[in-house]
């Protein structure tokens, strides 16, 4: 009756059910549960939801974020699926090891980082908390060294081309202390059109 829904369960809020890992143990044995990875369990042959993967993740790491490539690909503001989930953790957490699905953990030391330009998303009855676009655009755009220029670029364009609002980028970047350095990025949003990443890059440079 719990997982009817196709929801995901965690083992420790199945046992607050008064449902112990003995019971939980024969039901995936007899293929009535699924384990989708260790201490999280849904009901099989379920149609997945866009973001199951990170609801996954986040049925695991509760104080996570998804972000970066991950959110990037969620909100469409890329082209190339990754190949990890990029969960963002506060900086004295010790990155999640799970068998499934492959994590790439980010720490923030900011506690605002964590909070500001995230919005939450309910899959498969997991709360998932995952940075909005404009934040995305924000984060791959000072991660830069980290995520590639191409890609930051990309999900630039895609943002700007979807009509995302410039104010919103520029008060997330205020927020987290970036604002002057991503001012000459923020400033060319409205005139991004479907011009190629090459030619932009020229104007940041001449700007």
């Amino acid at each position: 009756m719990l997982l009817a829904d196709g929801s995901m369960w965690r083992m420790r809020d199945l046992r607050a059910h008064g449902i112990d890992a003995k019971t939980v143990r024969r039901a995936v044995a007899a293929g009535a549960v699924e384990a989708l990875s260790r201490g999280v369990y849904r009901k099989p042959d379920v149609p997945d939801e866009h973001g199951a993967a990170l609801a996954e993740v986040c049925a695991r790491v509760e104080d996570g974020v998804i972000c970066l490539f991950s959110a990037a690909d969620f909100h469409g503001l890329t082209d190339v699926p990754p190949e990890r989930v990029w969960v963002a953790i506060p900086n004295n957490r010790r990155p999640p090891r799970l068998d499934w699905p492959p994590v790439r953990a980010v720490r923030w030391r900011n506690p605002l980082a964590l909070e500001l330009g995230v919005e939450e998303r309910v899959i498969h009855g997991v709360r998932v908390r995952i940075t909005t676009p404009a934040r995305t655009v924000v984060d791959m755009l000072r991660m830069m060294t980290t995520v590639g220029e191409d890609r930051a670029m990309e999900c630039l364009r895609d943002y700007a081309g979807s009509g995302g609002s410039v104010r919103e980028v520029r008060v997330i970047a205020d927020g987290i202390g970036c604002g002057k350095t991503l001012t000459p990025y923020i400033k060319v949003i409205p005139y991004f059109g479907d011009r190629p990443c090459r030619t932009l890059r020229r104007s940041f440079e001449e700007s």
